[in-house]
């Protein structure tokens, strides 16, 4: 077979063998971070005839060096492994239906791999004594026996794969302008630094054994950086998008508020003159109607005082809305101590505890477990918030301190609980999350703003900012 590819290109078969096996590699690498992401109709079709050609392309761009650069021209060389690049971006572009930053994100940390792979495999052949560029085999000064190719692949493929799995994502990037100015970068610095370093190992390396190693191991050094930067910038993109969906929330949530507690404001005040009209109506009506019309007045006076006319509004919003469920929240509250929060922080928070709460128990058919307990106490100079209720199926707590259910709004629950634990690390706080044998506690200890706890210290370089209270609001006519 070697020797009829051999008669069929002559001397160009040495740069050919090269760029094909490039293009071969560093397409699998690709591949193995593209197999989770979006396929275009008749994707085997494109993708095999995109791989044909790319392999056609890949023999004349090595006639073309072989013919214009030499063996020793460094620019002609580089622009033809550059060209190699574009192939592989080539067939992923016409393969899969992603945005190009996606691509190109997929398509840097495939040939990072490749990169890595491609010399720590040579390397370990200079290290047991043999030449990698006249043998691919451990034991043998020969190109090759078949189990030496076997060997090559075998380790070549199993490295390409275990990388790919610890530095491949689970999701998506999200679409915005730092981060596709950031992968436009990396994918720049990718073919420029990494074609570069692979021509001048194939060019240098054979002058000297000291030489022929530190190429090596500087080329797997980018490789491995390339790598963790991608994963950083994944990170970053990450933490932006978790920061404004929770943006996000806060508004949506400070317009729930000014709404709810407008509504509450308003049911007080009617409440408290029905109280007065039952005093007048004392007597007038039989006992039983009397009755019937305190329990209804009752079911909407939920007022409660704290000290905190946030956790107020909040409370009153989830004793009306549990009440109507069937479900008992107790609450014994000192809301002086969380004053440290803003007005949004303490909406968001409290909500977002409770309801997570009202969704557990809400699924449980025994009335006596249809309970909510909830506690603000102020202790050593901290507030310390618990929260505890039932729960049936499973709970798990991650080691981030976030709970999974299975349920198919996960994701929400997910930004609800993250959204407290950003809060309250904002101001210097701890939260501690315990699901076992059916019982589910959350616990947040707050530093009060003239207690002893540390709260938190502001962005070097920036004040802190103070936000305005909610406005106050009226109720309807």
């Amino acid at each position: 077979m070697i020797g009829l590819i051999y008669d069929l290109l002559g001397k160009y078969t040495f740069d050919a063998f090269s760029l094909v096996i490039l293009f071969w590699q560093s397409q699998l690498c690709i591949l193995l971070f593209m197999l989770r992401h979006h396929r275009r109709k008749l994707f085997a079709l494109r993708f095999i005839s995109g791989v044909v050609l790319g392999t056609l392309a890949s023999v004349g761009i090595a006639v073309v060096n072989t013919e214009i650069g030499g063996a020793a021209d460094i620019p002609v060389r580089i622009l033809c492994y550059t060209a190699v690049s574009a192939l592989n971006l080539a067939v992923v572009v016409f393969s899969y239906k992603e945005s190009m930053t996606e691509i190109l994100f997929c398509w840097c940390s495939g040939m990072a791999v490749y990169q890595f792979v491609g010399k720590l495999y040579p390397l370990l052949q200079n290290i047991v004594g043999k030449d990698d560029k006249t043998t691919i085999s451990f034991i043998n000064d020969t190109p090759g026996e078949w189990y030496d190719w076997i060997v090559y692949f075998v380790v070549q493929g199993g490295l390409y794969v275990l990388l790919a799995y610890i530095f491949r994502r689970n999701d998506f990037l999200h679409k915005d302008a730092v981060t596709s100015r950031g992968i436009a970068l990396i994918a720049v610095m990718t073919t420029v630094v990494m074609n570069g370093l692979i021509c001048v190992a194939r060019l240098y390396e054979s002058e000297s054994f000291a030489l022929n190693i530190v190429v090596k191991v500087f080329s797997m050094a980018f490789g491995l950086a390339l790598l963790f930067i991608c994963s950083e910038l994944y990170a970053r993109n990450r933490s932006r998008q978790e920061m404004n969906v929770l943006r996000q929330m806060w508004k949506q949530e400070r317009s729930q508020f000014l709404s709810v507690k407008a509504n509450i404001d308003y049911i007080n005040a009617k409440c408290h003159d029905l109280k007065h009209l039952f005093d007048k109506l004392e007597g007038k009506l039989d006992e039983v109607d009397l009755e019937r019309l305190k329990s209804a007045v009752k079911f909407y006076d939920n007022s409660v005082r704290t000290g905190n006319e946030i956790l107020d509004v909040v409370l009153c919003e989830k004793i009306t809305l549990c009440t109507s469920m069937g479900i008992r929240l107790t609450c014994m509250a000192d809301g002086r101590g969380i004053d440290i929060l803003f007005a949004a922080q303490t909406y968001s928070l409290f909500g977002n505890i409770i309801d997570n709460a009202i969704e557990a128990v809400n699924a449980i058919k025994d009335k006596d477990k249809r309970i909510i307990s909830l506690t603000v106490t102020r202790r050593n100079g901290r507030t310390e918030i618990s929260i505890s209720n039932f729960y049936e199926g499973e709970r798990n707590v991650s080691g981030d301190g976030l709970i999974s259910t299975g349920k198919d709004d996960a994701a929400r629950h997910g930004y609800g609980l993250k959204s407290v634990r950003h809060i309250v690390a904002q101001h210097g706080g701890e939260t501690r999350i315990k699901a076992e044998n059916g019982r589910f506690e959350l616990r947040i200890s707050l530093p009060e703003p003239n207690g002893s706890g540390a709260t938190a210290t502001p962005p070097r370089g920036r004040s802190r900012r103070t936000e305005p209270a909610f406005p106050p609001v009226r109720p309807p006519a």
